[in-house]
Formats: C-alpha cells, structure tokens, sequence
C-alpha cells in the first residue's frame, strides 16, 4: 500500500498556483485549494463557469420553479419561514429571499480582509456550479463579475457560528449582488458605496428567484475559502519547520542517528514519521557539521550520549503534523468541490432533500486540527532555539551566539525573549473551537461548528508559527557560522600550541570564541604558558590567525543557508546592527512566499509516496 507524502502534496499545490495561467473555469468538480488562493490574491485571474455546469444550473432551477410554481410543493427557504421560522408559509417568493438577507445582514465592526471574501465568493459560485441548489448560472454569473472586476464586498469579521452555514457573512456577498443601497464595496482598492461600484463595472444587480438567496448564503462557504489559503501558506510552514530542524541538527553538533531507518520504517512506521525522518536525512546529506556515524562506532567522549528531544524526537514529534495537514488538505478539498447548502434539488432524478450540509463540522475539526499541528511545530523550534541560545548546553557555542565581546554583546537575548511571548501566545490559541458552541436561533441550530472563527483563529496561530520560523532562521544561519567558525578555531589552535604542552591544557579553559572575539586578552593569556622568549611572537601569531579565521565563516544546509545569506542578504551579526530588521526581511520573505523555490529544490528529491506494510491480524 502507497501513501502520498506531505512534502509531495505541498509541492504539487505549489506547482498547480504556479501554473493557474490567467483563466478558470469552474465545473463544480474540480477546485483545489491552490486555485483558491490564487484568485483570492490575483483580481486578473478571469474565472468562468463551464458550459457544462452553466446546463446543469439552468436545468436545476427550471426544476424548482416548476415545483414551487406549477406543482405548489411546499419546499423550505422557498415558500416557509427559515430556521426555527420555518413553520411560516408564504407565496411571495422574491419578497421571502429578500427578507432573508435582511435579517441575516446584522454584522458590526471590523471587516475581513479582500482575499478572504474573495475566496469565499469563488467557492461559493463553484459549489453552485454543480447543479444541486436550485440558483440559475446568471446569479452565479453574476457573482463571478463581481470577482472578475475585482469588486469586493465589505464583510464583517464577527458574527457566524457557520451553522446554518456562515449565513452573515454570505448574506453581505449577496447584499452587493442585489445592489442593496447601504453595502459597501472595495473597487480596485477603493472602498465606495456598492451601487457606484456597479455602474462602474456595468453590472446589473439581480433579482432573485425562489430558493436563490438561499443557495448564495446557506452554506460553510467562508470556512472554507479562509481554510484553503491557511492551509497553502501552513505546509509550507511545515516544510519550513523541518528546514529550520535540519540547520538546528547542524547549528548544535547533532546527529543524524535519530533518523535512522531502524528507528521508523521498521522501529515505528508511522506515515508522518518515517516521512519526516527519509526528509531530514535528505536534508542533512553531506552535511560537514551533523555527526553521521553511528555513536556506536564512535570513542566515548564522556558529553551527553545522544541529542535532547528537539532533535532526536522530532521525526515522532512532526510525524503527526504531516499526517494531519495531509487529512485536512483532503476535507477542505472535498467541501470546496460540494453542495453545502439546504435543501438540495436534483432535477435528474427529481428529489428534494433536506438536511445539514452547510454544518461545517468537517472544516472546524479540520481547522482546530490544523491549529494543534502548527503549534507542535512552533513547540518544537522554541525547544530547539532555547537549546541553541544557551552557551551552557549548545556544544560550545557563545552565550545567546554573540559574535563579538559578549561581555558588552547580548546577540540573540531579545530574540529569545520574543520567541518565549510567540510560543505563549500560540499556545493559547490552539484552544479548540468546535467544543465551544452555544445553541442559536430559537435552538434550531442547536448544534453548530463555530468553523469561520476555527479558521480565523488558524491564520493568527500561522502568523505566529512564522514568525518563529524567521527568528531561528535568523538564529540557525548565525549558529552554524559560529559552529564552522569554532571548527577553524580549535583546529588553527591545535597547530599554534603543538610543542606547547602547557599552552594546550590552558585551552581545555579558554574556550575558542573567548580566543576568537576577545582575541587580544585571550591570546595574551594563552601566551603566558609559553616560554619568555617566545611568547610575543606566539601572541602575534594567535592573534593574526584569529583575526583571519573570522571572516571565513560559510557553511550548514546550503540552500537555505544562501537563500539567508545571499537571497535575503542577512549577514553574520557581530553587534554591527539592530537584528529587528533582518527578522522582518525573513519573515516578509516566508509570508510573501518568496521561500517556495527553496521549498521546491528542497524537498523535490523525496518520494512521492511511502510504502506501508499491512498490519497482520
């Protein structure tokens, strides 16, 4: 049995947004959470409904007019009141659509943002584009003019226990479609009242029909498109998260024992596990600064014998993660591709259906889900930055990786103080919100997923996770020059003392960056275990030698480590400059997903799919 692998679907996202081209078509069938992203960012994307889908449409709703109309069906939301309402009856059809969106439009406050409604109104049109919701392809039309002039409606943030669907904010999407006089848009960045929008754009507000603006509110919608772009952005956050170990295992001497084989496909084979094992070997080949020899095969040196949990445990620590992104990259997919409102009509079979489709349940699971996983991430880098700042347990490296006197130099200590109040505030939200609901609206909606806000919250935990991504990116580049640099070092210095016996036990006490960045006192020090006669050339020589070895430091998981370098420019940091700006320059770079080319040349060597042993029985 095969099983695809993360880093395989994370690339193939990638791959797909790179290769959207300028046109959509939508059949209802096919939209990937790729697509989504792209249009919710990129208004000259043109997005068009298949001729296929626009039949069906058209096929369905002639259905439901003709069993509201000439057979007097009694059907919900058409001819009923709504939700717990629905033991009202009324034969004004257009008058009841309108009223629904009256009295759902109730929001207040801040807005979200341009691509998350953006997102929101794709997914709504293509779930309609299936036919099953009883909405002619000129509405859905419609609404795709809306996208493809790049008008955006104003949608409040708050408001939605996304059960019966996400009915508020929808409710703002099909305001604007109906040209309600109060909405308000974004055209092409300039927010204005939604009626001079649509003159502008020469576009006819629609007159909806029976069950039309139903079908336009009724369903998770918004979940799912804000789901879609946190999920893209979060594996690549998770590739991210395992570059970022690579260079921690490099930055503290580690070893690439913890990702043996034995351990995971055979020891334990776990899907996410092995994968995330297979990947940090490939990650670490040829590495110069990992230990790669079994310890086995190794003199006891009488040091720790086998690395601290954030390294050794991170292929069962991350194991889960994958396979979690994995599964709700799925769901997501499935509720993108879907009829999520209520009823549902089809015209092919003539049946009418009434259930919960637009719960969203799937998607606040999914999003919690999500949520937990990036946090095991953002658990794993605060454990491994704590270790690498901490010159007490690093393997010999300075206190908090200061490159200079640390006696006047703290390095990374403000670093480190912010990567404590991150982890904090990620801990905190990863509360679950499926657990938090409340019954609504006359207990109709007695259950209900509270999706959106799961979703909502996914994006500030995202936010987060990358800037923790930055910081010990920031920090792994400064380490592992430090740790090639005290390489140089201590092998300069092994040459330099050779004949000096005394000298060499004095630098079992001075430890190498002591020699290298307070060289003058240091190298003074070491000298005056040299004999009289010899000892100003000697401190002449260390001295030049440090001074020298200080600018040769270039090493680690290269191609992360050049795109810091030399893509972004960040250089090695000796108390030159206050690092708040480099930080920003990494973390606009991870949000601007200036990382994905890395991500690519990365992980584009691993397999696409693991093999699984059957379990015997």
């Amino acid at each position: 049995m095969k099983t695809v692998t993360h880093s395989s679907l994370s690339l193939s996202l990638l791959k797909r947004k790179a290769n959207i081209g300028k046109r959509i078509y939508l059949s209802g069938s096919d939209l990937s959470i790729a697509d989504v992203l792209a249009v919710s960012e990129d208004p000259t994307i043109n997005v068009t409904i298949q001729e296929s889908a626009w039949n069906d449409m058209d096929e369905n709703a002639a259905y439901v007019r003709h069993k509201i109309i000439s057979e007097g069906l009694i059907v919900y939301g058409i001819n009923t009141g709504f939700g717990g309402s629905a033991d009202t009856r009324s034969s004004k059809l257009e008058e009841m659509q309108i009223s629904l969106l009256r009295h759902t439009c109730a929001g207040m406050g801040r807005s979200h943002s341009v691509q998350s409604v953006r997102a929101a109104m794709l997914v709504r049109a293509n779930c309609l584009c299936r036919g099953y919701s009883g909405i002619r392809p000129e509405v859905v039309n419609t609404l795709l003019q809306l996208l493809n002039n790049d008008i955006t409606p104003v949608v409040p943030l708050r408001g939605t226990v996304s059960a019966s669907g996400d009915l508020m904010p929808l409710a703002y999407i099909a305001a604007v479609l109906i040209g309600r006089e109060e909405s308000r848009v974004v055209y092409r960045g300039v927010e204005m009242p939604c009626r001079k929008a649509l003159e502008d754009a020469l576009i006819e507000p629609v007159i909806l029909g029976p069950k039309e603006g139903l079908a336009l509110i009724n369903a998770s919608t918004m979940a799912a498109g804000v789901a879609s772009r946190l999920l893209y952005d979060a594996n690549i956050a998770v590739l991210l998260t395992q570059v970022c170990n690579g260079l921690s295992v490099e930055a503290l001497h580690g070893r690439t024992e913890s990702f043996h084989p034995l351990l995971h496909s055979i020891g334990l084979p776990h899907v996410g596990q092995c994968e995330v094992a297979e990947n940090m070997l490939n990650i670490l080949k040829d590495s110069r600064l990992a230990i790669t020899t079994l310890d086995m095969h190794l003199p006891d040196t009488g040091l720790i014998k086998q690395d601290r949990y954030s390294l050794r445990g991170s292929p069962q620590f991350l194991g889960p993660v994958l396979e979690t992104l994995k599964e709700a990259c799925r769901r997501v997919h499935i509720d993108l591709n879907s009829s999520t409102d209520n009823p549902i009509f089809d015209h092919r079979t003539d049946t009418i259906a009434h259930g919960a489709n637009f719960l969203g349940e799937t998607l606040s699971i999914s999003m919690d889900q999500t949520r937990q996983a990036l946090q095991l991430c953002g658990k794993l880098l605060f454990a491994a930055f704590s270790e690498i700042i901490n010159h007490r347990i690093n393997q010999g490296l300075p206190p908090n990786l200061s490159a200079s006197d640390f006696n006047l130099d703290f390095g990374f200590k403000g670093a480190d103080i912010a990567m404590a109040s991150y982890m904090s505030e990620l801990d905190q939200l990863t509360n679950p919100m499926s657990n938090h609901i409340l019954s609504a609206e006359l207990h109709n909606q007695s259950i209900n997923s509270m999706a959106l806000v799961s979703a909502r919250l996914s994006l500030e935990a995202l936010e987060i996770l990358q800037m923790m991504i930055a910081n010990i990116l920031c920090l792994n580049a400064q380490a592992v020059d430090l740790r090639h640099l005290g390489n140089l070092v201590t092998s300069q210095l092994l040459q330099l003392t050779e004949g000096y016996p005394e000298a060499r036990r004095e630098l079992r006490i001075i430890t190498w960056y002591e020699l290298a960045f307070q060289t003058s006192e240091s190298a003074a020090k070491l000298g005056e275990c040299v004999p009289e006669q010899k000892r100003a050339g000697f401190i002449k020589k260390v001295s030049s030698a440090m001074e020298e070895l200080v600018t040769e430091v270039k090493e680690g998981t290269r191609k992360m480590y050049e795109f810091i370098r030399e893509d972004l420019e960040i250089p090695f940091y000796w108390g030159q400059s206050y690092i708040d700006t480099w930080l920003q320059k990494i973390l606009t770079a991870i949000q601007g997903r200036q990382v994905e080319g890395i991500m690519e040349n990365i992980f584009q060597s691993q397999k696409s799919s693991i093999d699984l042993e059957e379990p015997d029985h």
